[in-house]
């Protein structure tokens, strides 16, 4: 049996970004102008066992067999009064965060049928992304309620999107969602972050933030 070759990144597809860019619907997510990052998460598993669930346990050609994630700057809407009624800073903007994933029958309930828990786990690790690009020292979740609109039939590449939607003191609030190739939405979901004055470790590193921001800005000169 072949198997792919190592990926630096610790995935089972070694080159995710070029996996994705060879199915057109997802090529085109990648291509599109709104976007200002993309990243491959290292799943490399980590001694302090973080993130573990995601790094492992959803990392086989079974289960999560590439992924990929991309930052979208979408202007906001009413303008300066709009971001100000939301929270929204202008230098640090409420980007919404993508993630493209190629799914197999690992993380079915019913036959062929992802299930439910699997929605709740990716979209609160990408809501969270975007919680995190707000926070300096990192959020928590507080809550996250998941209504399914359709079942995730396996196997198949899927896209979730997270985003923050008001800022308020601490509390964050969010929004995101499942879709197939088709754009039918699969799943929507909202919840609340709350940011904390400690680091508590998370996939979006210092450099990963500054980056983000700085690509935002340029985006709309």
């Amino acid at each position: 049996m072949s198997s792919n070759p190592p990926s630096q990144f610790s995935q089972p597809v070694a080159d995710p970004v070029a996996h994705f860019k060879s199915i057109p619907w997802c090529s085109s997510l990648l291509s599109s102008k709104s976007v200002v990052q993309v990243l491959v998460p290292d799943r490399t598993p980590l001694a302090s066992t973080e993130s573990a669930m995601v790094r492992e346990t959803f990392n086989t050609p079974n289960t999560v067999n590439a992924c990929v994630t991309f930052f979208r700057y979408i202007p906001p809407e009413g303008g300066k009064k709009g971001m100000e009624e939301r929270g929204e800073d202008m230098k640090n903007p409420f980007l919404q965060i993508c993630a493209l994933l190629d799914l197999g029958s690992g993380i079915n309930g019913y036959a062929k049928t992802a299930h439910g828990g699997f929605f709740g786990v990716v979209l609160d690790e990408v809501m969270g992304t975007a919680a995190n690009l707000q926070a300096a020292q990192g959020a928590f979740t507080v809550s996250l309620k998941v209504d399914f609109k359709k079942p995730l039939y396996t196997p198949s590449v899927v896209l979730a999107r997270g985003q923050v939607v008001k800022k308020q003191g601490k509390r964050l609030s969010l929004k995101g969602s499942f879709e197939d190739k088709d754009g039918n939405i699969l799943a929507v979901a909202e919840g609340t972050w709350i940011m904390v004055d400690r680091d508590i470790g998370r996939w979006t590193t210092e450099e990963q933030k500054e980056q983000a921001k700085k690509r935002a800005e340029g985006s709309k000169l």
